[in-house]
């Protein structure tokens, strides 16, 4: 929610003064803090004066503080007086992990979950003068008993993932802790009531002419009785109309429980949201105000869009309002340390991805900044939004009620976003994951069963979204990287949705150099075990897959390596993407890459490297992903001279639009020689996928063959353009006579 006012606090505001309501003021600045690993050392009471400083809002370890573990926060504020039936509500809207919150040595509240927005009543509490202290717990878990299968926090990939400092399964993957205050604190004053959260879901009972907003509003409210809820909302991102209702409600005493209002604003013929590529993602700016005899008691504005969501049986496809999409996209994590990640960096992050022809991410195994689904919003990327659930955790039933709360929050919270498609359910659940049976000695076949189910139904509880309930280990096509060859990627896909696929890639060198020091820069050999590597598995790097299981050549100096990579990863991501482009809804529907950027200073799947340059990977899938994509599927695997060599060339229109009386051409060439061409005129139908000719050639030498194949409208203007090289071999050698 985006409160009407938010100013920072005043210290000089005069006592007799009181603050106009509702208002609100932001907490951020300088805090105090000190470490709180000591159970008998009491941060709520102690003296701070030495104590040192950090920045608030952000994460601890971003603000220049390596620490595991519990930390003391302490802050102080003034308020001018306050009049009659004030409530006063500290808000926070982000705190990892756990929080306990104390002010003037009250003890007020506990929170658990890095993600959620919390708020905390201190009308009782308050003074003018007013400390606060939070303690808060990040901790460290056990790697011995605990971490990683047995994990007993819901942190998804801010705790263990393979792109973390230190990696998934070392000793050092917990480094750089992510615990902190790291998203905004802010003090709320309101009259008699105050709003806690608008939840807001379009409804279609009377088509998509003229759709409904449902809203459920929850408040606090001092005492029972009589008044006028005013629920309006107005064009946010365009010129039109504004729809507003007032309905007479009846409030009912919080007595420590939050209340409930549900109301439905009619909005016909308004405009609805659309996704990048397919039209303009209109938004709307809702506000809820609660007002009696007196005015305004407490006010809170959102932001939604109205969008219709369908998931087709039998793999037919996705629809947003009542038109099917196929999803092109990519795994997403901005940062380890969410606090460091702005509008600005994401807006440029997004920028990058739809300049790559993607219209989706997946937020990978976490849930972000609220400012990644604002951005998100505005420019009509669409969303796969998973709950923070990564491998294994604790069994219990405990655990899993924990998971379900934080589940249906992150539901509640995030989803006035229409940005979010899909709510997606735990990342390759251990009973899912039978290759852990190889690493864990405690791993069974059922572990963390019923915490799947779980948090499943509970994600189904939104019925205006597609959701996943869980990330199998049979929808990551990692072939060519983990398991089998890269041409295992054109056989026929087994699942309807791909939600990972890919290959590491080395940087740039200007980037490497600002990971990996001069003096470890090049290894003594490529043996996964040769401890020249252990620097770079720190950062990421995998040297088995990539020498021993991908057989990419190492070269002779690190430019060579950093361009084999590349080349590698290019020719996976681009090979995949085709391949099951061109199986759209044979079953594949939605294609997701993994991944999009480097989270920190690394070396792994991104096809942007952590200072957001892109490597040869994006620039293939930028070609891979086109709209109206003329595609190359490259039949014969291993081209030889003076032997007959097979491709097919197909024409995939994504738009919603018919490429009418478009031109395609194409060409077969090796060392100046041309080896087969042609062209046709057709019209490509919205929506479609389809061979067009089917080319054997021979080869007359060894010199590497080019194909390119371009797709023109009527006009003459390139819409799709496509270009493979295959390496030619020598003749195989005729067997002798006997």
């Amino acid at each position: 929610m985006i409160r009407n006012l938010i100013l920072p606090l005043l210290l000089f505001i005069p006592l007799a003064q009181a603050a106009p309501l509702p208002v609100t003021w932001s907490l951020a600045g300088n805090w105090r803090v000190h470490d709180a690993n000591e159970s008998d050392f009491n941060g709520a009471r102690a003296p701070d004066r030495n104590w040192r400083t950090l920045r608030v809002p952000a994460n601890w370890y971003s603000a220049g503080y390596d620490h595991q573990g519990a930390l003391w926060y302490r802050h102080e504020f003034t308020l001018p007086e306050r009049t009659p039936k004030t409530m006063a509500t500290l808000v926070f809207d982000g705190v990892d992990y756990f929080a306990d919150v104390t002010l003037n040595g009250k003890t007020l509240a506990r929170h658990e979950g890095y993600f959620q927005r919390f708020s905390v009543d201190i009308s009782d509490a308050l003074r003018r003068h007013n400390q606060l202290a939070v303690r808060v717990d990040s901790p460290f878990e056990d790697p011995k008993t605990i971490w990683p299968l047995h994990k007993t926090m819901v942190k998804g990939v801010l705790n263990q993932h393979d792109t973390r400092p230190g990696g998934a399964w070392s000793d050092e993957g917990q480094d750089a802790n992510s615990g902190g205050i790291w998203a905004p604190v802010k003090l709320h004053l309101s009259r008699g009531v105050t709003i806690d959260e608008v939840i807001l879901r379009p409804e279609w009972r009377d088509g998509l002419e003229n759709p409904a907003l449902r809203a459920e509003i929850r408040y606090r409210a001092l005492a029972a009785g009589a008044a006028t809820l005013r629920l309006s909302a107005a064009p946010d991102n365009f010129s039109g109309q504004r729809f507003q209702q007032d309905l007479p409600v009846t409030l009912n005493k919080a007595d420590g429980k939050i209340q409930t209002l549900s109301v439905v604003l009619p909005m016909k013929q308004a405009r609805l949201w659309w996704p990048t590529g397919y039209g303009k993602p209109n938004l709307y700016r809702v506000r809820a105000t609660l007002l009696d005899r007196q005015g305004v008691m407490d006010t809170a504005v959102t932001r939604t869009g109205l969008r219709k969501l369908e998931e087709q049986p039998d793999n037919k496809g996705w629809r947003i309002n009542d038109k099917r999409l196929f999803i092109k996209g990519t795994n997403y994590i901005g940062s380890p340390w969410l606090g460091t990640m702005t509008r600005k960096k994401y807006r440029r992050d997004f920028t990058l991805v739809e300049a790559m022809n993607a219209n989706a991410i997946r937020v990978h195994g976490h849930v972000a900044g609220r400012a990644l689904y604002d951005v998100a919003d505005e420019m009509g990327l669409m969303i796969w939004q998973d709950v923070p659930l990564q491998w294994g955790y604790n069994n219990s039933v405990a655990f899993a009620d924990n998971a379900v709360r934080q589940s249906r929050e992150m539901v509640e919270q995030f989803g006035n976003s229409p940005a979010i498609i899909v709510w997606g359910g735990h990342n390759e659940p251990p009973w899912n994951s039978p290759w852990m049976e190889k690493r864990f000695p405690d791993w069974n076949k059922t572990l963390n069963q019923s915490l799947t189910k779980r948090v499943g139904d509970t994600l189904a509880e939104d019925t205006s979204r597609i959701v996943h309930r869980f990330s199998a280990v049979e929808e990551h096509y990692w072939a060519g990287w983990y398991f089998g060859t890269m041409r295992d990627l054109l056989g026929p896909a087994k699942t309807g949705i791909i939600t990972e696929f890919g290959a590491q890639a080395l940087p740039r060198l200007s980037t490497l150099k600002t990971i990996i020091p001069a003096h470890l820069m090049w290894p003594k050999s490529t043996a996964a075990d040769d401890p020249g590597w252990t620097h770079w598995k720190y950062h990421n790097f995998q040297p088995f897959q990539t020498f021993k299981f991908a057989h990419i050549p190492r070269g002779k100096n690190i430019q060579e390596m950093i361009n084999n990579t590349q080349q590698y990863q290019a020719q996976l991501v681009a090979m995949a993407a085709e391949s099951y482009r061109r199986q759209r809804y044979q079953p594949v529907t939605a294609l997701f890459h993994f991944m999009f950027v480097e989270t920190w200073p690394s070396i792994n799947w991104g096809v942007v490297d952590y200072l957001r340059k892109p490597k040869a990977g994006y620039y293939a899938l930028q070609q891979a992903y086109q709209p109206i994509l003329p595609s190359i599927e490259p039949v014969t695997a291993t081209w030889r001279k003076d032997s007959k060599a097979t491709i097919r060339l197909w024409a995939i229109n994504d738009t919603w639009s018919a490429c009418e009386e478009c031109r395609l051409t194409w060409q077969v060439k090796q060392n100046g020689r041309v080896l087969a061409k042609g062209d046709t005129t057709l019209t490509l139908p919205p929506d479609s996928g389809n061979k067009i000719e089917e080319i054997t050639v021979t080869p007359a030498s060894t010199h590497k063959v080019t194909i390119e194949y371009r797709i023109e409208n009527k006009k003459g203007e390139t819409v799709g353009k496509n270009v493979r090289e295959e390496r030619v071999e020598a003749a195989a050698q005729s067997e002798s006579a006997g």
